[in-house]
């Protein structure tokens, strides 16, 4: 196989689309809440309490002071990729979807986990339960994804005109 076959566009069937994925899941496996995940096993209480409490108010700041332009712009294109890839079935877009549409989950979760985390003082152990429920939540989405992914991929390499 040449590079050229790997950069086709024919997304499902070429090693772009599932070097990205692999890579995606990696990136989210490795870090929850830009916090490692490995460091919620970490014995310094006070600056794991601090890294936490950082990164959740971060991630609240950098939501809130996003423009409202920029999200309906974001919003519409995710729709447009979404539309153009399972309703009229173009893969390229198709592929997109699947890369994207998580993304904006794993946004959403980890907000509400940073909104949980500063709204009301949470103990140190709470805030660790809350990230790796997030954690989870996270696996979740990226086993569904990869689920998607194979499912559609095989639907548009073997159905394909």
């Amino acid at each position: 196989m040449s590079l050229i076959d790997l950069l086709s566009w024919d997304a499902f069937g070429s090693g772009w689309f599932w070097s990205l994925v692999v890579l995606q899941w990696f990136w989210h496996g490795a870090q929850v809440l830009g916090v490692p995940a490995d460091y919620l096993h970490c014995k310094d209480n006070a600056q794991l309490s601090m890294v936490i409490n950082w990164r959740a108010k971060r991630r609240l700041r950098s939501a809130h002071r996003a423009p409202l332009l920029f999200v309906a712009g974001l919003s519409f294109l995710v729709s447009v990729v979404f539309i153009l890839g399972f309703v009229y079935h173009i893969e390229f877009c198709a592929a997109v979807a699947i890369l994207v549409v998580p993304e904006v989950i794993i946004f959403q979760l980890a907000y509400r986990t940073a909104q949980s985390i500063c709204a009301k003082p949470l103990g140190l152990e709470a805030c660790i339960k809350a990230l790796k429920t997030l954690h989870l939540k996270i696996y979740a989405t990226g086993a569904a994804a990869i689920f998607f992914a194979g499912l559609f991929g095989y639907g548009f390499e073997v159905l394909k005109p």
